[in-house]
């Protein structure tokens, strides 16, 4: 005998089968891998009593998947909530067992726009001139009589996809081609264009009664698209227009028979009254259900499972305003992109989705599956939700390969208030978009060979010269000052750091001056600083000639250290093991100092290089901050670096130490930053637990790089950017003490084996697993891979959240290895 809780679902969302079974049933689903990432499908299996699997297209092979496993499983129910193109069948096979909540007829009537308009006009409902025709090249010859422009459209489409607004017969052509593009040859409809706000009525019905859960009011791009821009719910309507919206749409699920589930049914408000443009029996798309949460508390999806266990809930008064709002951005490659994380942090952000990063095309949007993402946010007013959209949107920026767009053009800021002007030295431009979104002016001075022109759009001043050269810098930071008396002046890059120290000496504004800033960028001078002040170090000297090789393995052994004084990523950086390497790492020293930087940054030479006794021990870099003089340690940081090189493969954080060796890391961090002289800001310190205890290798008054600063926020809450823009102007509070951790992180660089890279594969599906935090990758085909021995040789990086560090490192391993790198040669 049939258990009424057995319930047979094709294409479940995985949301949908985790609320079936909270609400009693036992699921059986049928979905087609080639529509799911495996990640997904998982998920869905998790929560199923059992997963199969068909190919959608094969529509024979659907139905007697679906009849037979109804029959083998003594299902009660078989329910379809997925795309509409599979639905009919299912409901043709489930009906033929008794066990559909529909008849097919209803189905059809909904989500068949030639035969919603049949059913309308047969009923005197909605009156929409439409006529319909069997394929798009035989619509032509239907147009005559129709007063142009009129809406074509396919009728076994969704999504917007193929709907266009059409102004003479010409246009049928292109039309035509774009469905062909789109894989669709059948048949089409041409109605009358109607005019007015668009809206969607949800609807959820049981017993042939039909509950109005709300109205949604639409956004959609201007014709000849009508692909949705963003949704409001609920709707702000006057009670007479939302009672005939409503009565229409439930006259219309009447007159189709509908007797059972949600329904997605799209509006027009004419001057002649409501108009239905099309309908499906689903629940809305484009997050409506979240909006509908956010404004009531109802949970439409829970709400069709309760219903069919028999306990009809209704939805409560809004409370609130939800809205989704889409990403409207120019199509082309990517360069770099960011802002998500801040996006998410704001307070009245509920969800954000933007799954495009360097490397990716952004589409051209014709229909709603090549839109570029979302964000979704509540407000107590509709007006409050749109703006809190706008304002969350004005903060995602993507910068492609030529010229820079953002999500939103900023306006011109008026005559900047001297207390909340800032002067940013060589920034990238998320930290001067976070800047602004703080209130602050800002003055930037960037590198010509640095300067993006979104630069130029957000800043209220940007001044164009070589930061680098301090005869350059200096009148043009006295001339500003002059003009606009800022306040603070910052660089979170490091060729700007010391030239922003000289510049806060130069007019008294606190902050770290130059002297500090020097000493972190020299190694060689930070060394004898920190020997001269009795503080803990190693033997450090410099190196003029090969011979200054031989003489410092003779004083202080083997193995040591050659390196650059003044750069970072692991550049340059040599481990002399015996007199026998002497040889080699002399002429690579040589080498570049003739050649320079040859990749990663062109604003460095490399001249000056220093040995240094070789600091065993595991390695952590410390991500503190200083508020007048207190340092805070932040995090801490396992690294993960290589046997042959110095580059950084990996951070993990919190840092699996026990307490004793975390409050030595705290503490000779701390000694470390008064020793040089920091006294505000960020520092990522590195260093080694050696025999001796801790030792510093080397520090920079700035936040670490390789996603250092995601890390953090994901494992500590803490946006270590938006710390450094707002505590010169006690825009925030200083952190009591090391905060606790709320989460894991970890980020692995992508290294690949000499050769040309031919192709680069499962990036994508990368990115959409939802514990990544970023996904950063390089490589191309066609470019060559050399051998690893710096950061600037990895060809990317994938950063994940987890509950713990164990995990979190588990989860980045198993990832990274999802991202094949395949080589020229290979088979």
């Amino acid at each position: 005998m049939t258990d009424d809780n057995r319930l047979l679902m094709v294409q479940p969302y995985s949301q949908l089968v985790q609320k079936a079974v909270a609400a009693g049933f036992t699921v059986y689903s049928i979905w087609d891998p080639a529509l799911e990432t495996p990640e997904y499908l998982r998920d869905v299996a998790e929560h199923s009593a059992e997963l199969l699997l068909t190919d959608f297209s094969d529509v024979a092979e659907l139905r007697r998947l679906v009849r037979e496993t109804a029959v083998a499983r003594d299902v009660a129910h078989v329910l379809h909530l997925g795309k509409e193109q599979t639905m009919l069948p299912v409901a043709e096979e489930a009906h033929a067992l008794g066990l559909a909540p529909n008849t097919p007829a209803a189905i059809r009537a909904l989500n068949d726009k030639a035969a919603t308009r049949e059913l309308l006009a047969g009923h005197g409902l909605s009156p929409v001139r439409s006529v319909r025709a069997g394929a798009p090249g035989e619509l032509a010859p239907l147009l005559t009589g129709f007063d142009l422009p009129v809406i074509v459209k396919p009728c076994g489409l969704q999504g917007s996809a193929g709907v266009r607004l059409v102004h003479a017969a010409g246009e049928l052509a292109d039309w035509t081609a774009e469905l062909a593009a789109l894989g669709y040859h059948g048949p089409v409809l041409a109605e009358e264009y109607l005019r007015g706000p668009e809206f969607s009525v949800e609807t959820l019905s049981a017993g042939g009664r039909h509950q109005v859960i709300g109205i949604t009011a639409k956004e959609t791009m201007p014709p000849p698209l009508f692909v949705e821009t963003g949704h409001v719910f609920p709707a702000p309507l006057p009670e007479a227009d939302a009672a005939a919206i409503a009565g229409l749409v439930t006259a219309f699920l009447d007159a189709a028979g509908l007797t059972f589930g949600p329904a997605h049914t799209e509006v027009i408000l004419t001057g002649d009254g409501p108009r239905i443009v099309e309908s499906q029996a689903r629940l809305g798309g484009d997050r409506i259900p979240s909006l509908i949460r956010i404004a009531t508390g109802f949970d439409i999806e829970a709400a069709v499972f309760e219903a069919l266990a028999g306990r009809p809930a209704l939805p409560g008064p809004a409370r609130a305003t939800g809205c989704v709002s889409f990403f409207q951005l120019p199509p082309g490659p990517i360069a770099a992109a960011g802002g998500v994380e801040q996006i998410a942090a704001l307070p009245f952000v509920r969800e954000v989705k933007f799954r495009f990063g360097p490397g990716d095309v952004l589409p051209v949007t014709r229909h709603s599956r090549s839109r570029h993402g979302y964000v979704v946010t509540e407000g107590p007013t509709p007006e409050a939700a749109r703006d809190r959209a706008a304002e969350a949107k004005a903060l995602l920026w993507v910068e492609p390969e030529g010229t820079p767009v953002n999500a939103v053009r900023r306006i011109a800021a008026a005559t900047p208030d001297p207390a909340r002007t800032l002067l940013l030295i060589g920034h990238l431009t998320e930290p001067i978009r976070l800047a602004k979104s703080l209130g602050l002016n800002v003055i930037l001075i960037q590198h010509k060979d640095k300067f993006q022109p979104e630069q130029a759009e957000l800043a209220d001043v940007t001044l164009i010269a070589d930061y680098t050269d301090w005869a350059v810098l200096r009148p043009l930071a006295e001339a500003a000052h002059r003009i606009w008396n800022f306040s603070a002046a910052l660089s979170l890059t490091e060729p700007g750091l010391e030239p922003a120290g000289r510049i806060n000496d130069l007019f008294g504004l606190g902050g770290t001056g130059h002297r500090a800033a020097h000493l972190l960028r020299d190694k060689l001078a930070m060394r004898r600083h920190l020997a001269a002040a009795g503080a803990p170090t190693v033997a450090a000297e410099p190196l003029r000639e090969r011979e200054d090789l031989r003489a410092f393995g003779d004083r202080h052994g083997y193995p040591f250290v050659v390196k650059p004084t003044d750069l970072t990523a692991g550049f340059g950086i040599s481990l002399v093991r015996g007199p026998q390497d002497a040889g080699p790492v002399w002429e690579r020293v040589r080498e570049t100092r003739a050649d320079g930087v040859d990749r990663g940054t062109t604003l460095y030479e490399v001249q000056d290089y220093l040995m240094e006794e070789y600091i065993s021990g595991p390695e952590y870099s410390v991500e503190s901050f200083s508020f007048a003089g207190r340092h805070v340690v932040v995090a801490i940081t396992e690294k993960l670096v290589g046997a042959a090189h110095f580059a950084e493969l990996g951070h993990a954080m919190p840092a699996r130490v026990d307490a004793g060796t975390a409050a030595a890391i705290t503490a000779a961090t701390a000694e470390f930053l008064d020793v040089i002289g920091v006294a505000d800001g960020p520092a990522h310190t590195e260093l080694r637990i050696s025999p001796r205890g801790p030792l510093v290798i080397e520090s920079h008054n700035r936040i670490g790089g390789g996603r250092i600063g995601a890390l953090v926020r994901a494992a500590y809450g803490i946006d270590l950017t938006h710390y450094t823009l707002a505590w010169p102007f006690g825009l925030v509070s200083a952190l009591p003490g090391p905060p606790e951790p709320i989460g894991a992180a970890c980020a692995r660089g992508l290294v690949g084996r000499p050769g040309r890279i031919a192709a680069v594969e499962g990036v994508e599906e990368l990115r959409a697993h939802p514990d990544v935090l970023a996904v950063d990758v390089s490589a191309r085909p066609g470019a060559v891979v050399r051998r690893m021995r710096d950061n600037w040789d990895r060809l990317g990086l994938v950063a994940v959240a987890a509950s713990d560090t164990d995990k979190a490192v588990r989860l980045c391993e198993e990832l990274i290895e999802t991202v094949t790198v395949r080589m020229e040669g290979d088979r």
